[in-house]
């Protein structure tokens, strides 16, 4: 019997904590493989994913900074990876890691492995709807607490189900979910959402609490995102965002960083673009403005802003 870390990516979200959460939970409920399961996380939680936890009795993600190289004459780590797949987006140490298995609803790039493992990847909107569903295919009913934690963040990952990467079956399972703890589940998520301290974010947070790295071309792109129920306090801020996202490129060794300030009342995103962004430029078709680009109806990274640069820089 093996313990299995089961973590999301890097600046986790709050589908990121809630799919290592309730999985982790519902693969020790079943004892799969004959394995325990330990939830983890890359970084610090979400203020929504922290209030959720402690005010529903669950205990936080543990979190780790890496993995290392497994002692002589001692397994390997096995790990689980929650919405995510990428090296570049997960734990440092990876490498020293067996991966067991993957639930996601990204693409996957630079992803490999020595040996077969469980994939469960969908085109859904959230990871969590993923973890919803095979509750299902274990025959297992998820608790109060687990389908709140769940919807939870499918409601924060799809934008209360306006995100273009919202499907029916996203709708569905939030319903199913929303009628069991007895909550419309759109109104719901926009509580979870305001829950968020979105008045007091600095710069440096609006920039690297919600960011990925990517491998575009052969350079290193970092696209972050900033979600807002009102972008008027973000816009005043941009020369000291501006300033955060080059401090933050720096760091992270990057050449080009992208950041998109998103309203889900307005239903679009500013865009402010640093540093090497030739590619973002072309996938997005905007110039780099100092005041940043407003592209109407983009609301998700993955599929309106990652989607199009990737594919032009193919």
């Amino acid at each position: 019997m093996s313990n299995v870390l089961v973590f999301g990516h890097q600046n986790p979200d709050n589908d990121a904590i809630m799919s290592s959460v309730v999985l982790s939970q519902l693969l020790n409920q079943v004892e799969f493989d004959g394995n325990t399961y330990q939830a983890c996380c890359l970084g610090p939680l979400p203020a929504e994913s922290a209030k959720l936890l402690e005010d529903n009795g669950v205990a936080a993600p543990m979190l780790i900074d890496a993995i290392e190289p497994a002692v002589e004459g001692e397994e390997a780590q096995l790990v689980v990876l929650c919405d995510h797949n990428e090296p570049g987006q997960s734990v440092t140490g990876l490498e020293n890691a067996v991966i067991a298995g993957v639930v996601d609803h990204h693409r996957f790039g630079n992803f490999t492995t020595a040996a077969p493992l469980h994939i469960v990847a969908l085109p859904w909107g959230s990871s969590c709807s993923i973890v919803a569903k095979l509750f299902e295919v274990l025959g297992v009913e998820p608790t109060d607490v687990q389908a709140k934690l769940l919807l939870s963040a499918m409601m924060t990952d799809t934008l209360m189900l306006k995100s273009p990467t919202a499907t029916a079956i996203d709708a569905a399972i939030a319903k199913k979910l929303g009628d069991q703890i007895g909550v419309d589940p759109v109104k719901f998520g926009m509580e979870v959402f305001l829950t968020r301290p979105s008045g007091s974010f600095t710069a440096e947070q609006m920039v690297g609490n919600d960011i990925k790295m990517f491998e575009v071309a052969g350079k290193s792109l970092l696209i972050g995102q900033y979600e807002t129920v009102d972008k008027t306090r973000a816009l005043d801020m941009i020369p000291e965002i501006r300033e955060a996202m080059r401090a933050y490129q720096a760091e992270k060794g990057a050449d080009g960083i992208v950041l998109c300030l998103t309203d889900i009342m307005e239903e679009g995103s500013q865009v402010l673009l640093e540093g090497d962004t030739a590619a973002a430029q072309k996938g997005l078709g905007i110039a780099d403005e100092s005041d940043g680009v407003w592209m109407p109806g983009v609301l998700s990274r993955k599929k309106q802003v990652a989607a199009p640069i990737l594919a032009a820089a193919e």
